[in-house]
């Protein structure tokens, strides 16, 4: 009796914890959420949709190749700093994340340098000379934007979310400043990418101030941790830069088929589009070092119900929200964008349908690196930007961006059947297949409705849905237990808020 009371504590404290972490990354996703809101709208009015989609060419060029240049390190980091701390090995995480430190801030050097002199191969690729001088812009902080990834990993593997999620605002409202001060001034997109680095620069020498007070650095056996770091990497990074180009993919062929100004259209649609994310990465971030934790511990029981709650937490927010922005998305690129951007809409909804679905298990996407069996993430990506690849290719040359739209969200649904498929093979993970089938029931049940008042009104008419739909959620989809960690969440993103 006394066993399984303490048991019974043991899982309410994880959960306390599971929901104060979720509440902290959540809260700092919603304020990054709202500074990018600003952020896109204010470039697409300076820039419009040539400005805008060089500029998303270049972003998306520096991710895919920083991708690369980091090895899996920051990943291994998350992974191994949540391990050795739950052990109690202080010193070993010093020196593990001195390693990372130091090794990243050599190959972001490095990477700089070859990114500055190989910046005119990329403009000659996409036909975009300007990508050329945004490409070098960058490269001059490339070694910061290693080092950030380093920091906000150590306080993500150590669970201080609180850091992590200071650090992120920081450069996203530092990003945001710095941006239109320079697109005021008229410096045009060489000013966005100017500000945009601008704001990496000073977060990290803020962030690097702050991390000291939790860690000693030493040199102290740094071949040997830094081996640690890039031997699971290394069988990190494979997968991780495939995942990349397979998120990029569409981007990618738009720019090499159509224009800068296609890739402008399709960056608004993708941006609204990836906002979705938020939600799961917030979850993500923090169930990725409790399953590294509980798989260590040999804890599958917490494991399960982690997947269990993290997607079906992940499922309620996200369809309220894809259905939210589906009703009004005429509006609201209207309103944001202005109506230079409207060829954005079609494009929009359809990949809103891919995003929610595939987010849904993004909550839970590190899973299998966090019980080290990192091919599996290899093989998953390599089907999906296969089939990614394969499909944008066939698609947008005759349809356009609402062609890669298309692609992207075939792919996405691809990737939902191939994960389930694997959790269940290796885990033995199931997933209540009868909450999912009425959750579906009930969102189609709710479209219809809405565009059958919508010829009344269709603010009316999306109003009731979306009430309707938050109506059964609480009632019938979430548990008593459910209800109770929502409000936790809740309050405690409140209080931060409020603060």
């Amino acid at each position: 009796m006394v066993e399984v009371e303490g048991e019974r504590m043991a899982d309410m404290r994880r959960a306390k914890k599971f929901a104060f972490d979720v509440g902290w990354v959540f809260t700092s996703s919603i304020i990054i959420l709202l500074l990018h809101f600003f952020q896109k709208p204010i470039m697409a009015r300076y820039l419009g949709p040539d400005g805008l989609g060089l500029f998303s060419m270049a972003t998306m060029i520096v991710g895919i190749i920083e991708i690369i240049a980091v090895f899996g390190i920051n990943g291994a980091l998350v992974k191994f700093v949540a391990e050795y701390e739950s052990k109690g090995w202080r010193d070993k995480v010093y020196s593990l994340v001195s390693s990372a430190f130091i090794t990243l801030l050599i190959i972001g050097i490095i990477s700089g340098v070859v990114l500055f002199f190989l910046s005119n191969v990329f403009a000659n690729i996409f036909d975009m000379p300007l990508l050329s001088s945004l490409l070098k812009i960058y490269a001059l902080a490339f070694p910061f934007s290693l080092l950030h990834g380093t920091i906000i990993s150590y306080f993500n593997g150590l669970r201080k979310m609180t850091y992590y999620a200071f650090i992120r605002i920081l450069l996203a409202a530092l990003s945001l400043m710095f941006i239109l001060v320079f697109l005021i001034i008229g410096l045009g997109v060489k000013g966005a990418m100017l500000g945009t680095v601008l704001a990496i620069v000073v977060t990290v020498i803020i962030a690097t101030t702050i991390m000291r007070k939790f860690i000693s650095f030493t040199f102290s056996d740094y071949r040997k941790y830094t081996k640690v770091l890039v031997s699971f990497g290394s069988r990190l990074v494979g997968a991780t830069m495939i995942n990349e180009i397979y998120n990029y993919v569409d981007i990618l062929m738009i720019g090499y088929f159509l224009t800068s100004t296609d890739v402008g259209y399709y960056a608004v649609a993708i941006s609204l589009g990836k906002f979705f994310w938020l939600v799961p990465r917030a979850i993500a971030r923090v169930s990725y070092p409790a399953m590294s934790e509980y798989w260590a511990k040999k804890d599958i029981q917490a494991m399960n119900k982690l997947v269990d709650r993290a997607t079906r937490y992940s499922t309620c927010i996200l369809v309220f929200a894809g259905m939210l922005v589906i009703f009004f998305a005429k509006d609201i690129i209207n309103f944001l964008f202005t109506s230079e951007f409207l060829q954005a809409i079609l494009p929009l909804i359809i990949l809103i349908i891919g995003t929610v679905t595939s987010g849904i298990f993004g909550s839970i996407g590190n899973i299998f690196v966090s019980i080290g069996r990192v091919n599996m993430e290899l093989i998953i990506s390599t089907i999906n930007t296969i089939g990614a690849i394969l499909l944008n290719i066939a698609l947008i040359p005759t349809y356009g961006i609402i062609g890669a739209a298309t692609a992207t969200t075939a792919s996405y649904m691809l990737n939902v059947g191939i994960r389930i498929y694997f959790l269940k093979k290796i885990l033995a993970i199931k997933l209540d297949i009868s909450w999912y089938t009425k959750m579906a029931m009930l969102i189609g049940l709710l479209v219809v409705l809405f565009y059958v008042l919508a010829f009344l009104n269709c603010y009316l008419s999306a109003m009731i849905a979306l009430l309707l739909y938050t109506i059964a959620t609480m009632k019938y989809f979430l548990t008593k237990e459910d209800r109770t960690y929502f409000i936790s969440i809740a309050k405690h993103t409140l209080d931060v808020i409020l603060k």
